[in-house]
């Protein structure tokens, strides 16, 4: 036993060189994280852990039963910016337009409002939705559905609204608004095959396959708006590699088999429009040349006619030398004059389609009529590309606006140009009527019949090489149309390129389960930092400038004076240890004078007073507890004491210590009851006969216990504490205040104040995080029995468990 307080007091020395250093403790050291803490809270409440993440994978099972899986599908799409082929070089020398595009032009295209409505249009399959709804998910059927809805009426409020399909066995269903969203009265029977007529809709379901089950459908009819509003949002052109012209468009969805039909329809539409655009110049001269034609070969035939009926009437086959050749100068002269008139009719054509600004389409070519303006040439051919590059571009691009500036400039151009060839052309004109009036005046001089042969195989002549030379340009024409092809290659036809969501499952998992591991990590830390009460000897040691020199452990029971009922007890024990850390203190084991103190009542100090006192007595030495709480005495009412003379009244001279000072039989130690509550309770406490009092009861007894006022209420333990040769400043384990005590604390060294030290009482091990995970607490020295079965760092004393 000697040597076990032996190694108690070396023990406590080096505890008390710890607690004299941590003295001069600092912020830092008051708001250390300590991680080793943090990790055996939430050890201690694991329990909260294992529940949360049970919630919470539960919750992320149901939510993984709404899963759909969702597909990207892609195609690819050649866009060549400029074709250097045989047929385009042949239109630009033929006048028409060449294949240039812009690649960005032709990407706003391939995206563009106008587009996409074409595709629309040409799938009427999209027009309506046919959904399976299930407990957990909603899956649009697209082909798989059990029936086809053709509707030729749709009133505008049902448009996105659902409507369920009750199909029967025998064909017939049931049509109704579960929702109430349009007519929640609605009850529409029919018969599959068969049309129906209501206010909402005109039309027919029919069977997609030879039998019908009984089940449900839901139907949803969409707008023709919100279908290419929804393809645009989702419609992505990305270029394969940077810089190239290889476009892959791709789509996302839970309905893959929807957006592949729409990208390779979108995919045909796009090429046809491309075809359509490059077809148009071909077509515009077509149709030019075609009217040309129709007024040539009324007057060739004509003129054929009357030449073969006047040589059969005149028997005349062929002209003298001397008339042919007069007819072929005139001839030459009447063929300058034709293209003349050709060129004059181009240029009105020209000038009425810039005066109404018919800048939709391209121009016909001066060339495609054999005009060799090059100035006008090259100026057509300017409008045109610009025209083309105006309608591929959207009005909201930036180059729009360009391209109309220059289509203005252009038009400026071509008027100006169209000035000077009128003018030119008049020159010419009159150049060729002088000399045609010079050969004129040779026929005049030959015979009759000569002269009106002449003048009508010069007509014949005329519109003979009219017809042949427009006969011509129209096959140059229809050849280059019927070699046009779409500038734009499908590489490869849209399909399903990926699962894009194939992961969500285990996100959705470990996201629900995070969730459900951080609540309660949360609430726990959030618990901690609200919590504001003195827990463990830690606490202590980062508020308190005052060494802990003890702990009591919690329990049950509610005996006052337990450690001499049960001293084979650890709760015993730590009382063993502060008496021994007290002498160590003082220096001697005798004529000891102890005062208890708490920061706020409640926290314990007299029912430590009371089993200090009974452990002071288990040495056989005379202890006395004075109950010195003279504002609330309550030591009488604990130890069943009938009496209530005490201190108050020994010091107004009403009795002595000796007739004051109760020996009761069951308890080891003396008392001194605090007496009748004062009036003037402060000046009772310090005055000079106190004082005696005190000097008289250590020449009386080896150990005096001083249970007195809270000293963070009243200033009655100022006024004792320098009487004291230990003063214990009681802190209750989970009850007082933290911020109080560390205020007090800082108080009572500021005033100077000697041989405080700290006892944390109630200190309930297993209430605190680490108290299941430490590997050993207590006080076991020696005293007592260990419990058999028990290892050296879980074992507990016999009288433990009664207690």
């Amino acid at each position: 036993m000697e040597e076990n307080k032996k190694y108690n007091q070396q023990q406590y020395q080096n505890q008390m060189q710890q607690n004299s250093q941590s003295q001069q403790f600092t912020d830092d050291e008051q708001s250390g994280f300590d991680i080793k803490e943090w990790l055996l809270l939430f050890l201690h409440y694991w329990y909260l852990f294992v529940i949360c993440g049970l919630i919470a994978l539960g919750l992320a099972y149901l939510k993984n039963r709404t899963w759909i899986e969702r597909y990207q599908s892609s195609g690819t799409i050649i866009i060549e910016e400029n074709r250097n082929t045989s047929n385009n070089v042949f239109m630009q020398g033929f006048g028409l337009q060449s294949g240039y595009r812009n690649i960005d032009n032709q990407v706003i295209m391939l995206t563009s409002y106008d587009l996409i409505s074409r595709v629309v249009d040409s799938l009427p399959f999209l027009n309506t939705d046919y959904l399976s709804i299930g407990r957990f998910k909603t899956r649009n059927l697209y082909y798989n559905t059990p029936i086809l809805v053709t509707a030729d009426y749709v009133h505008p409020k049902v448009y996105g609204k659902l409507f369920k399909v009750s199909l029967k066995k025998d064909g017939s269903y049931t049509i109704t608004d579960e929702d109430g969203a349009v007519d929640k009265n609605l009850n529409i029977k029919g018969r599959l095959g068969i049309p129906i007529q209501h206010n909402l809709f005109f039309m027919m379901i029919e069977p997609m396959r030879s039998t019908i089950d009984n089940r449900n459908i839901y139907i949803r009819f969409r707008d023709k708006r919100s279908l290419i509003n929804d393809f645009m949002s989702r419609l992505k052109p990305e270029y394969v590699v940077k810089g190239s012209s290889v476009l892959s468009v791709s789509l996302q969805s839970e309905t893959p088999d929807r957006d592949i039909d729409f990208i390779n329809k979108l995919f045909d539409v796009f090429r046809t429009e491309n075809l359509e655009r490059k077809n148009d110049a071909a077509s515009k001269t077509i149709n030019f040349i075609d009217d040309q034609l129709n007024l040539v070969s009324q007057s060739l035939a004509v003129s054929e006619g009357a030449m073969t009926e006047f040589r059969r009437s005149n028997q005349i086959v062929d002209l003298p030398s001397h008339s042919s050749e007069i007819l072929g100068k005139a001839t030459q002269y009447d063929e300058k004059q034709s293209q003349l008139k050709l060129r004059e009719s181009y240029l009105n054509y020209l000038d009425n389609y810039l005066k109404t600004n018919l800048d939709a389409g391209s121009i016909v070519a001066p060339s495609s009529l054999g005009l060799n303006e090059p100035m006008l040439m090259s100026l057509v051919q300017q409008f045109n590309n610009v025209i083309a590059k105006k309608n591929e571009t959207s009005e909201k691009n930036p180059l729009y606006s360009k391209y109309e500036r220059e289509i203005e400039g252009l038009k400026k151009s071509i008027n100006e140009v169209i000035k000077n060839m009128r003018v030119s052309m008049q020159i010419e004109q009159s150049d060729i009527d002088t000399k045609l009036s010079n050969v004129q005046r040779d026929i005049s001089r030959l015979p009759a019949k000569e002269m009106q042969l002449i003048g009508i195989e010069r007509k014949y002549r005329v519109d003979d090489n009219y017809y042949t030379f427009f006969l011509q340009k129209r096959a140059e024409a229809a050849i280059q149309k019927a070699s046009n092809s779409p500038d734009n290659t499908v590489l490869d036809r849209a399909r399903v390129i990926t699962l894009t969501n194939g992961d969500t499952k285990s996100k959705t998992t470990m996201m629900y389960l995070l969730v459900g591991l951080l609540l309660p990590a949360l609430f726990l830390v959030i618990k901690e930092l609200i919590n504001n009460t003195i827990r463990d000897e830690k606490d202590i040691e980062k508020i308190s400038p005052f060494p802990l020199i003890g702990t009591i452990k919690h329990t049950n029971s509610q005996d006052p004076i337990l450690a001499a009922k049960h001293p084979r007890s650890s709760f015993t024990e730590m009382f063993h240890v502060i008496r021994t850390r007290i002498e160590f203190i003082v220096q001697r084991k005798n004529n000891i004078l102890i005062l208890s103190t708490s920061a706020e009542s409640g926290d314990g100090k007299t029912y430590f007073s009371t089993n200090l006192a009974s452990v002071y007595g288990m040495t056989g030495k005379k202890t006395l507890l004075v109950d010195m709480d003279i504002r609330k005495p309550s030591i009488n009412a604990r130890l069943g004491i009938t009496e209530t003379l005490g201190v108050t009244d020994y010091l107004i001279g009403d009795g002595t210590l000796d007739d004051l000072i109760i020996q009761k039989e069951d308890v080891n130690f003396d008392i001194l009851l605090g007496g009748t509550t004062p009036p003037n309770p402060g000046e009772l406490i310090r005055s000079e006969k106190l004082r005696d009092m005190f000097l008289e009861l250590r020449e009386k007894y080896s150990f005096i216990i001083v249970d007195t006022s809270p000293i963070g209420l009243v200033a009655d333990s100022y006024s004792l504490a320098p009487m004291m040769d230990a003063n214990l400043l009681i802190a209750r384990s989970g009850k007082t205040n933290k911020s109080f005590f560390k205020k007090l604390v800082e108080q009572i060294k500021s005033d100077k104040l000697k041989h405080f030290y700290v006892i944390l009482n109630d200190f309930d091990i297993e209430s605190l995080p680490y108290g299941r995970y430490t590997k050993s607490y207590g006080y076991g020295y020696g005293y007592g029995n260990k419990k058999k079965g028990q290892n050296k760092y879980t074992h507990y004393y016999e009288d433990d468990s009664e207690i």
